[in-house]
C-alpha cells in the first residue's frame, strides 16, 4: 500500500475515511429500516408508542449527519476530528460488546464494530500522525 495519495494524504487516512463513510451510511440505512418496520406494524392504539421511535430516528439521523461532517474533517487532516472519531469508535465498540452480547448479538453490529476498529487504527498508523500534525 502506498504511503500517500496524489493529494498528499496518506493512504491509510483515505481508507479510514471510506470505511467511516460506509459505516455511517449503513447505520443510516439500518435506522431507516428500523423506523419503517416499527411504523408499519403499529395500529392506531399503538401510535402513541411510536412517537419515541420517530424521535429517536430523527435524533440518530442528525447525529449521522454530524458524524459525516466530522469524517470529512478527519479526511482533511483535522486532528480534533480524529480524536472525536476515536471517542465515537470507543463508544460504538462498548455498545456492540455490551448491548450486542446481552441481546444475543447482531451480525451487522459486530461487523460495523470491527470496521470502526479498523478505521480507527488506520487513522493512527503509517504517515497519518505526521499528516495530522502538519495540519
Amino acid at each position: 500500500m502506498s504511503t500517500t495519495s496524489s493529494s498528499g494524504r496518506p493512504t491509510t487516512v483515505t481508507v479510514s475515511f471510506i470505511i467511516w463513510l460506509v459505516v455511517v451510511l449503513v447505520n443510516i440505512l439500518q435506522g431507516i429500516v428500523s423506523l419503517v418496520s416499527g411504523n408499519s406494524s403499529a395500529s392506531t392504539a399503538q401510535s402513541v408508542g411510536t412517537a419515541p421511535l420517530v424521535g429517536t430516528a430523527i435524533f440518530a439521523f442528525i447525529l449521522a449527519v454530524v458524524e459525516v461532517i466530522i469524517v470529512f474533517r478527519m479526511r482533511d487532516g483535522r486532528n480534533w476530528a480524529r480524536i472525536v472519531l476515536l471517542i465515537v469508535a470507543i463508544l460504538q465498540v462498548i455498545g456492540v460488546a455490551g448491548v450486542g452480547a446481552l441481546s444475543g448479538g447482531n451480525a451487522f453490529g459486530w461487523i460495523g464494530g470491527v470496521a470502526v476498529v479498523v478505521a480507527t487504527i488506520l487513522m493512527f498508523v503509517g504517515g497519518a500522525n505526521a499528516y495530522f500534525r502538519r495540519r
